[in-house]
């Protein structure tokens, strides 16, 4: 009888539990009611009152004084909702292979909801793995960003055909193929190329063209890091309408801008051209980081290379000395070397499959970058290198061509734009080489020498503001950082990883007036949703997912500096990723919602 009345009881406790957790469950209208704020909805428009309400990962309501109750309610008094920022172009696949830096904060605190990944020719996965590897893993582990996977033409083109410079012969091509159309069938949104970059350089139209097509059935999107972005701007600009035309596909240019201070203004003739194709018909868009320099590491040395080294008089470790250096060894000896300096461990079964599939001059020059670098050996901290060129500052006919070569580089950007990041001076970071040589009373070369022999790194402004804003205000132009996942404090990234969507706003839209806040919010939200086709997202209405930022927009902190990239934006308040908060307070919750968005056609 005590066992039959234990058991009752039991049964009872579960049933009100059970009961409790269904009630608790049930009790609210809306897992989360966003009240007071004023919205931005991605339209373009000025902003009104409202309030947002969002349950199951959905928006399901928009509209003043929405009643009823829900589990968290955040008063947006003050505060402007807006649809979650999309990065077109990026390359924080990166970073994000590792745990670590799955969560990608540093675009999490500038609103960033959804990046594009797998730019300029490189796969969104390591060479030796697919679309599927990468997805699966993001998938299994989490992320904090939605993410957009890209095949890249360079991956491709390196395990078909290694880096040589040559057109591929018809099987390599027909291997390229198979590997554009294996990526897409996996979910892959398009195929991205760097024709700027070896081994993509090495392409000639026609091998870009027939690739691409592989993309049309899927209705798939090219993103293309053109050819030339300086003297050849307009060629370029032409050969990415070409191929669009040509392969029937959509064609979005990345990082769109002209670089090198004899070059401003033709963006003008190359918007042009961009906007005869769209009248045509074509689908053709592009993105901007808004920032006067470039490069993912985007600081250098003042005087430049060749100035610095003078091959006639002494020769220059390669990278076919360093390759010679390991040929001797076998094939295993090599990929146990390897196997001891890669961040891909342990070696996965696909991963091995491919180091053995590689014929044996391509294993060499795979492995050999990862053990040894010819860049260890330049540059002012190389003693050798420094003595040879000291040696040569005190020969009077080699002094001159030293000052020549280094001057001729100066005013090809301008004294003024050249911008020490680092330096043993600190005094002198974030100033120009033109006001430093003024500090020190000396000629702006004989400053540029001795700022480089003291390891100072300068940033060349190649891209002029005029032209920054002509792109900008342009309806077909979104956003994209072209920045990267990094560990945090480690090295010396672009700013662009840290803070480009809240500097738009901030800089272009609230300080300089070049374009509306309605206008930047457009360009990164509803139009890169469009460009990608993703037609559940980018927006603030009824049925759109619930990626959503609360923006504090009277007070955004870009604290980044050529100097410390590193540092994290406010002004991000809250952040939704599919109806998860994922910022409370400006503060990470540590929740990792984010998706792998596969084509809409797969």
């Amino acid at each position: 009888m005590r066992r039959k009345c234990l058991s009752v009881m039991l049964i009872i406790s579960m049933l009100i539990i059970l009961s409790v957790t269904a009630f608790s469950q049930e009790k609210y209208d809306y897992d989360i009611l966003i009240k007071r704020g004023k919205v931005y909805d991605g339209s373009g428009e000025k902003d009104f009152r409202a309030d947002v309400a969002v349950k199951d990962g959905i928006i399901v309501k928009v509209g003043k004084n929405i009643k009823g109750t829900a589990e968290k309610t955040i008063d947006a008094r003050g505060l402007y909702i807006t649809p979650g920022f999309i990065d077109l172009h990026t390359h924080v696949e990166r970073g994000m292979y590792f745990p670590e830096n799955m969560p990608c904060l540093n675009y999490l605190y500038q609103g960033v909801i959804s990046v594009v990944v797998g730019q300029c020719g490189q796969s969104a996965w390591p060479i030796f793995e697919q679309a599927e590897d990468q997805m699966n893993r993001w998938m299994k582990n989490g992320i904090g960003p939605n993410a957009a996977l890209l095949v890249g033409h360079g991956t491709v083109r390196q395990i078909a055909m290694g880096r040589e410079e040559r057109a591929p012969e018809p099987d390599e091509l027909e291997k390229m193929k198979m590997l554009v159309n294996q990526a897409m069938e996996q979910g892959a949104s398009g195929f991205s190329t760097g024709l700027i970059y070896v081994p993509g350089s090495y392409s000639k139209t026609d091998e870009v063209i027939e690739l691409v097509r592989e993309i049309a059935p899927y209705d798939g999107i090219y993103h293309t890091h053109i050819r030339n972005e300086a003297q050849n701007l307009i060629a370029a600009v032409k050969e990415a309408i070409e191929i669009g035309e040509t392969a029937g596909v959509r064609v979005h240019i990345s990082h769109f801008k002209v670089m090198g201070k004899s070059n401003w203004g033709s963006v003008e003739e190359a918007c042009r051209l961009i906007e005869e194709a769209r009248d045509r018909g074509l689908k053709i868009t592009a993105d901007q980081y808004p920032y006067e320099f470039s490069n993912g590491y985007p600081y250098t040395n003042i005087v430049p290379s060749g100035a610095w080294f003078n091959t006639r008089t002494a020769e220059r470790l390669s990278r076919g000395d360093i390759e010679s250096v390991f040929d001797h060894l076998r094939d295993e000896q090599l990929i146990d070397l390897y196997k001891k300096v890669t961040p891909y461990f342990p070696i996965s079964e696909r991963h091995r499959d491919f180091l053995d599939s590689l014929p044996r001059k391509r294993l060499v020059s795979f492995i050999t970058p990862y053990l040894m670098s010819t860049g260890d050996f330049r540059g002012p901290e190389n003693t050798r290198e420094r003595m040879l060129f000291k040696q040569r500052l005190n020969d009077t006919g080699e002094a001159e061509k030293i000052k020549s070569l280094t001057s001729r580089y100066i005013e090809s950007i301008g004294a003024d734009n050249l911008i020490v990041g680092i330096c043993v001076d600190r005094e002198f970071e974030g100033k120009s080489l033109q006001e430093i040589a003024e500090m020190k009373g000396k000629p702006v070369i004989d400053t540029a020498i001795e700022l480089h022999l003291m390891g100072a790194r300068t940033i060349p402004l190649r891209m002029s503001e005029d032209d920054i804003e002509f792109i900008m205000k342009k309806d077909y132009v979104g956003t994209g950082s072209d920045g990267t996942a990094p560990f945090y404090g480690i090295g010396l990234p672009h700013i662009r990883s840290y803070s480009t969507f809240l500097h738009k706003i901030k800089k272009y839209a609230q300080e300089r007036k070049t374009v509306t806040v309605q206008h930047v919010i457009r360009s990164q939200t509803s139009l890169p949703a469009e460009i990608m086709k993703w037609d559940d997202r980018g927006w603030i209405k009824v049925g759109y997912r619930a990626d959503i930022n609360v923006l504090d927009l009277k007070n955004i902190e870009t604290k980044t500096s050529i100097s410390n990239a590193h540092q994290y934006c406010n002004g991000v308040k809250y952040l939704l990723i599919n109806g998860e908060l994922v910022i409370d307070e400006g503060e990470y919750t540590g929740a990792r919602p984010g998706e792998v968005l596969k084509l809409k056609n797969y």
